[in-house]
């Protein structure tokens, strides 16, 4: 678990989708109770037991020495005297005996609050921190992705002739609100999370480094509250694919010419893995206030991503299933896969919670029809007609 007096994390599990956690403490109440039980019952017996084996003890006073203040004789100490004094210390035993299990089965919850008010505090940090860093306006008020302007890119050389290939465009941010979806995939508490932690730190493609080791302005405590807070607004499984199923029919239905490869593919790959992408559109010039058509590259060709085609997946994937695979689980943390996964924490994504299995193979069956020197030829095609005979 994330530490708690340093990043203000504890009990993140409570946070969303935090199911382990609640059962624990309810076991712990379960046993609990189960032992009040036993020791109420056990006592009961006890009690009723002895008073039925009671039975009146005679007794004799003795006159004491007038000289003598009366003190209580043999008898009376050890018969009723005693008698009270032993019930008393039987009371007090049993309140213990009782006291204990009631604090330990209240104790479960008394930690699951206090670590639910931590997490909650982080996660409201993380929210105010999101609205002063600015987040929502590139990934929606709702971190169900958002378009806004202008981002500045370097997009290459489709502009030679302006003399600066810096432009000013549209960018269209990821959504955030089903992020746990495809990194940190097999993360079921927030303290098994890492790879949005380092892609908050070290930023990833366009999005610029946020922590104080990418170079950002955020310190871990920082960076951990947002983590929370995107762990608290995480939508289930199930929404993010009925929203996935959305946008997918509503492309095919504007693009009733286009494969469901490919449609997926644009929706969810050609991100990282087509030149110009993300920018594509209108877009100004700063230096003379201008205004061009960004255009995507060649499909496919690569820009943060490595290019895809019938050649690069061939090799590193002999077989359709492999490649298949891949797509769903996406790259393990510090774990290089053949030439594409990069060595850290932020590499590949995986599509499996968002995606169905024949979607996902639709994917792969598209990126192995790509043709590479298609891919080169049309980039080259592009770059003549802009002037560029380099």
């Amino acid at each position: 678990m994330l530490d708690v007096i340093g990043h203000g994390l504890i009990g993140p599990e409570l946070i969303g989708q935090g199911v382990p956690q609640l059962l624990a403490a309810s076991t712990e109440r379960s046993v609990a109770v189960v032992l009040l039980a036993v020791v109420v019952v056990g006592w009961a017996m006890y009690v009723f037991v002895n008073i039925r084996q009671a039975k009146a003890e005679a007794g004799s006073e003795i006159e004491l020495a007038p000289n003598r203040g009366r003190m209580p004789d043999d008898d009376e100490l050890e018969g009723p005297r005693l008698e009270k004094v032993q019930a008393f210390g039987v009371l007090m035993l049993l309140v213990m005996a009782l006291v204990l299990p009631v604090y330990w089965m209240l104790e479960g919850g008394r930690r699951s609050g206090a670590e639910t008010a931590f997490s909650e505090d982080a996660a409201n940090r993380g929210e105010s921190l999101a609205a002063e860093q600015e987040c929502t306006n590139c990934h929606g008020a709702d971190l169900g992705g958002a378009r806004f302007a202008p981002v500045v890119l370097d997009i290459g050389h489709q502009f030679v002739d302006t003399g600066s290939f810096i432009i000013n465009t549209t960018w269209e941010g990821p959504s955030l609100d089903d992020v746990f979806t495809r990194f940190d995939t097999d993360a079921e508490t927030l303290d098994e999370t890492s790879e949005v932690r380092q892609i908050l730190v070290y930023g990833r493609g366009v999005m610029p480094a946020w922590g104080l080791d990418g170079g950002g302005p955020l310190n871990d405590q920082q960076i951990d509250d947002l983590v929370a807070w995107l762990w608290r607004e995480q939508i289930s499984d199930e929404e993010a694919m009925e929203r996935a199923a959305t946008r997918k029919a509503a492309e095919q239905a504007a693009n009733p010419d286009k494969s469901e490869g490919r449609v997926l593919f644009e929706l969810n790959c050609a991100r990282c893995h087509t030149p110009r992408w993300p920018g594509r559109g209108p877009a100004q010039l700063p230096n003379n206030g201008g205004t061009v058509d960004v255009l995507p590259g060649p499909p496919g060709a690569g820009r943060y991503g490595p290019s895809l085609n019938s050649v690069s997946l061939g090799r590193l994937f002999p077989e359709i299933e492999d490649h298949v695979a891949f797509i769903a689980a996406g790259a393990a943390d510090n774990v290089p896969f053949g030439e594409f996964a990069r060595l850290g924490n932020y590499g590949m994504p995986g599509f499996g919670r968002v995606l169905t299995e024949d979607e996902i193979r639709a994917i792969a069956e598209y990126e192995r029809s790509l043709d590479p020197e298609s891919q080169t030829a049309i980039e080259f095609e592009r770059l003549r007609e802009a002037g560029d005979d380099s």
